[in-house]
């Protein structure tokens, strides 16, 4: 017989086997990361023999933009808009302790007068996890090439290509008490974007190295505290930065909100958590002034009653300056919402958000640059099973400190989903998004 045949019937023959062999149930150890993980599994839309799947149809943001570049050019420029996607993840459980996960979304920016803004995205990720008795590994990669508003302080969209591994190792000492290490390692390039006329990848393309030591105390089964040591490494590759090479030392506490196992939508609780602290950030160049701040994140959601909800959200941290003048700034938003659920398929909500961005007072850009407000309402609505539409209107203004008149922008349009999008799962990530 042909060797090439001969291995098309095997390989044939082995995804065959993949697709109809049932798959073993998933034993979680004795980890909380490990039941999380057997919950996402769990919880997948889909079965097919061995694998678990979730893929959803997307449509964000489809509608009518007042500026598109948001006071980047004198006059607005106004365009039709929208982002289709396909997100799609394969579980796929390969014995009682081990879970291969994969996730890819490719997506595209359309415009529809702006033709130099339409874009093709792509976002993949790999992970590969091991639920032990009292020990949870966690390996994984990936790779990214997006075309967006990636900062504050950019009006333009422009492409990022992003890649990154990942490690985590978490022992759980007792049944209130793990420790975690996580290490990641990301790659930024910028190609040949520019901005005012100067390339960004010169002063934003770089390689970051983060360590994090974190510990867990679960005193209920509702709430879980953690403390993070935390040590990044940023490594500019672009030779024209300013900057050099940095280093940031960061200690973070926080607190998660667990929700109980099949908790009802429509009961009160609190939900999410915080993750608030101190970080340095050392400049190696002994000509530029380093950082040191209050920083960290949150997001809390409290349900008032079976039909009223309240959510608050924090961020604050520091981001690499695109400007040459600027070596980093401070960026800061906050804000609140209010949810009100009007029948079992509707539900209208209100968000207002603000935000800043400040620099050093040594360098050429200093003080508070940019002052952000933004007014969101949107209408959620259950269409079918597996289909959910949000109407939604944005109103933003920014005040710039060199411009006489504040920047508006608005949005009206909707948004829409068909499928199951998979929703992660909770694990241990010092890292911002972690």
């Amino acid at each position: 017989m042909n060797k090439k045949l001969a291995g098309a019937i095997v390989i044939l023959a082995g995804a065959f086997c993949l697709l109809v062999s049932p798959a073993p149930a998933v034993a979680q150890g004795n980890t909380w990361v490990g039941a999380n993980l057997a919950q996402m599994v769990e919880a997948a839309g889909w079965r097919l023999g061995l694998m678990r799947i979730n893929a959803a149809f997307t449509l964000a943001n489809a509608g009518y933009d007042s500026d598109v570049y948001y006071g980047y050019y004198d006059e607005p420029v106004p365009d039709w808009t929208l982002t289709a996607g396909l997100p799609v993840q394969v579980l796929v459980p390969l014995g009682k302790k081990v879970v291969l996960d994969f996730s890819d979304t490719p997506q595209y920016l359309f415009y529809l007068d702006t033709e130099r803004e339409r874009a093709w995205n792509n976002a993949f990720q790999g992970k590969i996890y091991f639920a032990l008795d009292r020990v949870f590994i966690q390996a994984g990669g990936g790779m990214s090439d997006v075309r967006r508003r990636h900062s504050p302080e950019l009006d333009i969209n422009v492409r990022e290509k992003r890649s990154s591994l990942e490690g985590l190792f978490l022992w759980q000492a007792s049944k209130a008490t793990s420790f975690a290490l996580d290490y990641g390692w990301t790659r930024y390039g910028y190609g040949d974007e520019e901005y005012l006329g100067s390339p960004i990848s010169g002063m934003l393309d770089r390689e970051e190295h983060s360590i994090d030591f974190v510990t867990y105390v679960q005193p209920s089964s509702r709430t879980r505290l953690f403390l993070d040591g935390q040590y990044v490494a940023f490594g500019f590759t672009g030779g024209t930065s300013s900057i050099g090479d940095a280093r940031s030392y960061g200690v973070y506490g926080g607190l998660e909100f667990i929700p109980r196992v099949g908790e009802l939508a429509g009961s009160t609780g609190i939900r999410g958590g915080f993750r608030l602290g101190y970080v340095r950030l050392d400049i190696s160049d002994p000509l530029y002034a380093d950082g040191s701040g209050f920083a960290g994140s949150a997001d809390i959601s409290v349900d008032l009653t079976r039909k009223t909800s309240l959510r608050g959200f924090f961020s604050r941290g520091f981001q690499f300056s695109v400007y040459a003048g600027a070596t980093y700034y401070m960026s800061t938003s906050y804000g609140a919402g209010l949810a009100q659920r009007l029948s079992r398929k509707a539900t209208l909500s209100y968000d207002i958000s603000l935000g800043r961005t400040s620099y050093p007072e040594e360098g050429e850009i200093q003080g508070v640059r940019d002052r952000y407000t933004a007014h969101g309402l949107s209408l959620r609505l259950r269409l079918a099973r597996h289909l959910d539409m949000a109407l939604q209107g944005t109103l933003s203004r920014r005040e710039r400190e060199a411009a006489e008149l504040p920047l508006d922008r608005n949005f009206f349009g909707l948004s829409l989903t068909y499928g199951f999008s998979g929703s992660g799962m909770s694990s241990p990530g010092g890292r911002p998004g972690g």
